[in-house]
């Protein structure tokens, strides 16, 4: 390796720091989202892609060899000439380092924000492309560094989606495949029912959440195409082509796992479907996989029977950013590369210890003079907790949790959910409070088939000497009315007061303002079937939080 190459490789390590904090703020991310957890092959395959094409042979027939030999290079030319940046790139790093700040800022406190994620992957790509560009000042190999773009913007695709299209997709999808799968299932003899994204069969409900993996396996699916795109050097339109294969290939497999499910419900029952779950899943996914490899390794070869046919016609030469009189177009020295790659780390140091002495400043303990938890209500004996469903779990990943049901002395049927989170000291637990804030029953309970009927707003239940603070939402399933009480509570603030859900855009920036990063909370969720008139409900619920709610001062 020449020195050149080694003095440019030098320049480009303070971006080793912008790119290991990016990785670790989004790695928590890959590590919850269960539909991004292949984000963790992604920096691997971008450096995979980043040696491979560094170390591509150059293309050109003999005359443009000769030109290239007979021409200065920029090793040639003075040291000062060599790694300098150029007055557009540093208007650039500029921006991007300014910008980089108010983002770093505001993600601490919405480690979940995929505005932030995005914005974020964006200013580091657009930091490294430009650096990039100045190690490699312009000569008749320039095209040296756009043969690196590609590796290094393939990373976006481990970042989240936006979640409104996220939402949609899925949603979408999941719906479709549902009703497909219903269609399927009439054909084969096996009565069933589409209830939103849960299916119905003889012996009971089969949610579409159990094969839900295999319907965002779609971001792991383009993933996978870009890269093949990529590895096999494909046409723009094939590799759209390989894209588009990809959704279908993992749209038809997914179908097939949902109907293989939901034919095991109905032959053996729905607890069978938990066996067949992860070994359906992964088969499928490493099938779909191999059958995208199978068509890229089939377009790749198309391409280069086609390439061989063209082969005898004149050479292109590419000139890059050569000068017609066959000289080098040298750039006006402005500032060198060296004190641009100290003030970048400088500045990285910078930002990331603001932010920590920002949200350490704000961070205060929890009050110790209350607290309260769920408690068995020993003169209920209808009361019993129930096993939690892996699924919620797993997103939930809380501390303390409760599932109950049982009946009051008026026949009516309770349902709680109680979770229990501690002040979180690592970032993958502010990812699981924070994506617990997502959560709500008028997001979720509409994807299990029910219909939000009315929202009854903010209403305050006085329980055990203190006052908890609960939105009303009333739900009709299949005709019945489900009255649905939820609440989620940050510790300093206690039960009077609603948690920031970050929710929007202005939610998101007054919880970064306030140094709301580590602060622990509770989720209260309590479902009543029995009662129609709202009125009636909150009385009953009253009754019944003063039997289960424990109060410790």
């Amino acid at each position: 390796m020449s020195a050149l190459r080694l003095t440019s490789i030098f320049y480009l390590l303070p971006l080793l720091g912008f790119w290991l904090v990016l990785i670790y703020n989004l790695g928590a991310q890959w590590s919850v989202y269960e539909q991004y957890s292949y984000g963790w092959a992604v920096p691997i395959l971008c450096l995979y892609l980043l040696w491979r094409n560094a170390e591509m042979p150059k293309s050109g027939n003999a005359e443009s060899k000769k030109q290239k030999a007979e021409s200065p290079t920029p090793s040639s030319l003075p040291a000062f000439q060599r790694f300098n940046v150029s007055a557009f790139q540093i208007v650039g790093l500029f921006l991007l380092c300014l910008l980089y700040a108010p983002t770093r800022f505001f993600h601490e406190a919405n480690p979940i924000w995929r505005f932030t994620s995005l914005l974020w992957t964006l200013e580091v790509i657009g930091l490294t492309l430009l650096l990039l560009q100045a190690t490699h000042p312009a000569s008749p190999t320039a095209n040296h560094a756009s043969r690196l773009t590609f590796p290094i913007c393939f990373f976006l695709v481990a970042v989240p989606w936006p979640s409104g299209i996220e939402t949609f997709v899925i949603q979408s999808l999941m719906r479709l495949n549902s009703a497909t799968t219903v269609e399927l299932l009439g054909l084969f003899g096996v009565p069933a029912l589409q209830h939103g994204n849960v299916i119905e069969v003889g012996s009971g409900m089969v949610g579409i959440d159990e094969a839900c993996s295999g319907i965002r396996s779609l971001q792991a699916t383009l993933m996978i195409s870009l890269f093949l795109g990529e590895m096999y050097a494909l046409s723009a339109w094939r590799r759209t082509f390989c894209v588009f294969a990809g959704f279908a290939l993992a749209f038809a497999f997914n179908i097939g796992r949902t109907f293989l499910l939901a034919r095991v419900a109905a032959a053996k029952g729905v607890g069978a479907v938990a066996s067949w779950h992860d070994p359906a899943g992964v088969t499928i996914l490493v099938t779909c996989f191999l059958s995208l490899w199978l068509v890229a390794r089939a377009l790749r070869a198309v391409e280069s029977g086609k390439q061989k046919v063209e082969e005898g016609g004149p050479g292109s030469v590419v000139s890059g950013q050569w000068s017609e009189v066959g000289g080098p177009v040298v750039r006006s020295p402005v500032v060198p590369l060296s004190a641009v790659s100290w003030s970048l780390l400088a500045w990285l140091l910078v930002v990331e210890s603001g932010t920590e002495l920002w949200y350490q400043s704000h961070e205060r303990a929890t009050a110790a003079n209350l607290q309260w938890s769920v408690q068995h209500p020993a003169q209920n004996p209808s009361y019993e907790e129930v096993e939690i469903p892996s699924n919620i779990r797993g997103q939930f990943l809380a501390d303390e949790s409760t599932h109950a049901r049982w009946k009051d002395g008026s026949g009516n049927s309770w349902q709680l959910y109680y979770f229990r989170w501690l002040p979180a000291h690592s970032l993958e637990k502010r990812v699981a409070i924070q994506l617990a804030k997502t959560h709500g029953p008028e997001k979720c309970l509409p994807a299990a088939g029910m219909t939000l009927r009315a929202y009854r707003g903010i209403i305050t239940v006085p329980v055990a000497g203190i006052q908890l603070a609960l939105q009303q939402y009333v739900f009709s399933a299949e005709g019945t009315t489900l009255h649905v009480f939820y609440a989620i509570y940050e510790d300093p603030s206690g039960t009077t007061e609603l948690a920031n859900r970050r929710k929007d855009f202005p939610s998101r920036v007054a919880a970064a303002l306030s140094g709301s990063r580590n602060y622990g909370q509770r989720f209260l969720e309590v479902a009543l079937i029995g009662c129609e008139r709202p009125e009636d409900a909150r009385a009953a619920l009253r009754s019944e939080l003063d039997k289960i709610i424990k109060v410790e001062r």
